[in-house]
């Protein structure tokens, strides 16, 4: 058995994270002593115990590590080593790293470059309307949207960042067990433009306690969380603790102070969380410089349009020849960029 079997099929017993493999190494000098360890002396190890050993011992005993890394191989999913060099900068800080990543997509050197955007699994319009939006824009910027594949704000912000850019979703199941299953187009299109990732073995199921340690690396992957609507408990706030927890920022879409899906959203303004509502914002509050951002092909058609005054939206439609939902939602990008404002009822460029 070669290290990474070794190292999968630690993993896959879902009993080893980073802090018990270093005890374990302490002990046992690498992994392959790990592997021939016997099952009381995997035990004495501190922080293991005998389930734990024996559920190693189970893994390692059934070839878990070669089965499952021959089941990655046929569906062209990697397997990134926690020591490896493309294992994201941004997870390596965390207390309990994991000790792998299943990658099925690929991960990109611009991805240190990554904002969270996490929210509410029941949204109301204008929550999935401002994450999708949000989502496009800083994906334009050059910046890679994390989210965790879940119904609704994290849906839109997968959505909104495939029109644009890069996006990573981060799985609390498997990357061949996508959760939920209506998503799995979408996991598609996210591993043919980014990456679906997980720590969790290629076929894991969804579990309730799979999804905090989900949500660690989703704070962990972006510079800062950005959360659109939050109920007062949500696993999106458990997200932006995490990103507390690891020194980064904290930021928050306002919404109607009468509506529920906006409250964890506000609390987090009132905590300090930077109050945003554009991907200008973000970056002001990141730090970071806005780069230059190429128009899109209905963008420049709008643009080009209002060279001539302030045309309507139902005008600007006969003159580009797109359908009045395409020219709403470039106007909206332009308008985010400050290239277009609204005045009265007509635009101009601004």
């Amino acid at each position: 058995m070669n290290d990474i079997e070794t190292l999968v099929a630690l993993n896959a017993s879902e009993k080893v994270g980073c802090v018990l493999l270093r005890r374990l190494l302490d002990r046992f000098a690498s992994l392959a002593g790990i592997a021939a360890a016997t099952e009381s002396s995997l035990a004495d190890v501190e922080g293991c115990g005998p389930a734990a050993a024996a559920a190693i011992r189970k893994a390692l005993a059934d070839n878990r590590g070669a089965r499952e890394l021959e089941d990655a191989a046929r569906h062209g999913v990697r397997v990134v080593p926690c020591d490896a060099p493309d294992f994201p900068r941004g997870l390596h800080v965390l207390f309990d790293a994991p000790l792998l990543l299943y990658v099925r997509g690929a991960l990109s050197p611009d991805d240190a470059a990554a904002v969270s955007v996490v929210g509410t699994r029941r949204p109301t319009p204008y929550g999935v309307a401002t994450a999708e939006r949000l989502s496009a824009d800083l994906a334009s910027y050059g910046l890679t949207v994390v989210s965790g594949l879940a119904r609704g704000i994290d849906t839109a912000a997968h959505r909104g960042a495939l029109r644009t850019g890069r996006t990573i979703a981060v799985l609390g199941s498997g990357v061949l067990r996508v959760y939920p299953e209506e998503n799995e187009p979408l996991a598609r299109r996210i591993a043919a433009r980014g990456a679906l990732v997980s720590e969790f073995p290629l076929r894991s199921e969804p579990s309730a306690v799979h999804f905090p340690r989900r949500n660690r690396l989703i704070a962990g992957l972006g510079l800062g969380t950005v959360v659109v609507e939050s109920g007062e408990s949500s696993g999106a706030l458990i997200t932006a603790d995490w990103a507390v927890e690891q020194g980064k920022e904290v930021l928050a879409v306002p919404g109607p102070v009468t509506s529920p899906v906006s409250a964890g959203c506000h609390k987090l303004i009132r905590q300090g969380a930077a109050l945003v509502a554009s991907a200008d914002h973000v970056l002001e509050e990141l730090g970071m410089p806005r780069a230059a951002c190429p128009m899109s092909d209905a963008e420049d058609r709008v643009f080009q349009a209002l060279a001539g005054g302030c045309r309507s939206a139902a005008e600007l439609g006969e003159d580009t020849g797109l359908s009045a939902g395409e020219v709403e939602e470039a106007l909206e990008r332009l308008a985010a960029r400050g290239r277009a404002k609204l005045e009265g009822e007509a635009y101009v460029r601004a």
